[in-house]
């Protein structure tokens, strides 16, 4: 697979003759070619993580689909949409396209394609705020780990995970968590807000001891990997 970091929370996979991009809010998409089927991914509304421009590119790729969390109100090309709610399992063409329940907003996405299986997280991560109540935090915690128990011991090929510095000591909670609870090959940090120095920081981490070797150190916009 090749995978391409845009900016924040978004990726391309490329897989064969398909094209799959997650939550893009802006960044540069790479060169595809008109055989190429394309999917579009949005977890949730957040200007973040959804820009509407998306549905412009049914010019430039006719061959599209958009994947999109029911909390999406803006409506995309007619016909070219599937709007899903958490915890769904849908087939769309050659993909089995599992939802799981955020802590924020809208869904993440396992999705399995051929005999490969990807996760973006979205929003879906163990937010803990020092300024929230010890009540708010504990409840972050529980919903977040029942998510992810779904997923225990699913061997995962590619997982976009938030990384958040704005949490400060607790940055990599949710990060640290899922790789202690799934089989996942290869790590990608998302939601760093333009603050790539805190992949050093989880690298320099004993904490990330048992998966440095999978996580997939993100530097810039525009980043390609091959896995």
């Amino acid at each position: 697979m090749k995978i391409t970091f845009l900016e924040h929370s978004g990726y391309v996979i490329e897989e064969r003759d398909k094209a799959l991009i997650f939550d893009f809010y802006k960044g540069t998409l790479p060169a595809f070619s008109n055989r190429v089927k394309v999917y579009v991914f949005a977890s949730h509304a957040h200007g973040d993580h959804f820009n509407k421009r998306i549905f412009e590119w049914e010019g430039q790729y006719p061959d599209i689909h958009y994947i999109l969390s029911d909390d999406i109100k803006d409506r995309g090309p007619e016909g070219k949409c599937t709007y899903i709610g958490p915890r769904r399992l849908i087939q769309l063409d050659e993909m089995e396209i599992q939802t799981l329940r955020s802590t924020d907003e809208g869904v993440a996405y396992l999705v399995k394609l051929w005999d490969k299986k990807i996760y973006h997280g979205g929003d879906l991560n163990w937010w803990h705020w020092e300024e929230e109540s010890k009540a708010y935090n504990e409840m972050m915690r529980r919903k977040y780990q029942h998510e992810i128990g779904k997923l225990e011991g699913e061997p995962i090929d590619a997982a976009f995970l938030p990384l958040d510095p704005r949490q400060e000591e607790q940055y990599a909670w949710g990060l640290d968590y899922f790789m202690r609870h799934t089989q996942t090959r290869h790590a990608f940090p998302m939601h760093m807000w333009g603050q790539y120095d805190i992949c050093s920081k989880l690298l320099a981490s004993p904490v990330s001891g048992p998966y440095r070797d999978r996580f997939m150190r993100v530097d810039a916009p525009g980043q390609v990997f091959l896995i």
